[in-house]
């Protein structure tokens, strides 16, 4: 499946995505050169580039009208990926850990029309994700 992560994603993104599921493509949009379109035209674009997903942290594109249809049009899957206002690193391994964990649904799933797939942020405070225990002697 050809995958292209939006202009709102660091195209760095790419790479452990592209590691972890080595039969699928990851495209940015440095790599495309298609840095600052417009949205409807954008996703008109990447169908007849032959991409099959679309992620991005837009989820307007699903609440205006003019987008949705856009993206039903493209025939496009839509990943949409919560942003958390984070900051710095937290932000990027949130934002990778949840595109690991969650990319497998989308790549498994069959869908029968224009589907979107929200994925939720994997847990990220210390005591979801860690158990910090001080050893002694």
């Amino acid at each position: 499946m050809r995958v292209y992560l939006d202009e709102n994603l660091p195209p760095f993104v790419a790479q452990p995505l592209a590691v972890v599921y080595a039969g699928h493509e990851f495209a940015t949009h440095e790599s495309e050169g298609l840095t600052g379109v417009e949205d409807i035209p954008l996703l008109s674009e990447l169908r007849q580039r032959g991409f099959d997903a679309t992620v991005t942290r837009d989820r307007m594109q699903l609440r205006d009208p003019n987008e949705r249809l856009a993206v039903i049009e493209s025939g496009l899957r839509w990943v949409g990926v919560r942003d958390k206002k984070l900051g710095g690193l937290q932000q990027i391994t949130i934002t990778v850990s949840t595109l690991i964990a969650g990319m497998r649904y989308v790549f498994e799933h069959s869908p029968e029309g224009p589907t979107s797939y929200q994925l939720h942020s994997v847990p990220h405070d210390e005591p979801q994700r860690v158990k910090v225990t001080v050893l002694a002697a």
